[in-house]
């Protein structure tokens, strides 16, 4: 008995190390990683509200939307609760689906929803507010490409020229080959 249980103690601990690697990989912006390491730890453990949580928003970052979408929407349903809505508030975010984010927002809490909420924002020209949003993300999530892209969007409807600068190039430094890059390089160019 004892030796059954101290698998399941073992076990318990590899969990936590797989899904803990997982996620920092996501947090180093190392999204194709982390989806496939959290995938290994969905299945094996099919009911981890967080590991699907985080392997939807590794996906979403790799822009496979209805993949994530799936993901975001079981790991609601196994721990609903302010950081899942705001998962999925993210998600509608991502896709330009701003009614929906405002409704998904209600009750939500977390990076995610901030991050959901600075891009309504910005979709709403609330720029001011939306780059503030947008600057404090990034100080926690330095390594999230589209956060300073959409920061310097912000930035630059709040005419704040010396900021939008800087979150561009640090978005061409993440992400050179993302489909925006050639217009933020003619903008960098320009110096406008």
């Amino acid at each position: 008995m004892k030796r059954l249980l101290s698998g399941f103690w073992v076990a318990g601990l590899i969990l936590a190390a797989d899904l803990d690697r997982g996620i920092d990989l996501y947090k180093q912006g190392k999204f194709s990683e982390a989806e496939s390491e959290l995938r290994t730890v969905v299945a094996e453990h099919d009911k981890d509200a967080r590991a699907r949580r985080f392997l939807g928003l590794a996906m979403l970052e790799e822009r496979k939307f209805d993949e994530a979408a799936t993901e975001l929407n079981r790991a609601a349903e196994l721990e609903p609760g302010a950081e899942a809505k705001g998962a999925i508030a993210r998600l509608h975010a991502e896709k330009k689906e701003y009614d929906q984010v405002e409704s998904a927002l209600e009750g939500a809490s977390g990076e995610d929803a901030d991050y959901a909420r600075a891009l309504l924002l910005l979709h709403k020209k609330q720029f001011e507010e939306s780059a503030r949003t947008l600057e404090t993300y990034t100080e926690s999530n330095p390594s999230h490409a589209y956060a300073h892209y959409y920061a310097g969007m912000a930035y630059n409807g709040s005419r704040r020229k010396d900021k939008m600068l800087s979150h561009f190039e640090m978005f061409l430094r993440l992400k050179p080959d993302a489909p925006e890059a050639r217009k933020v390089r003619a903008v960098l160019q320009t110096g406008r």
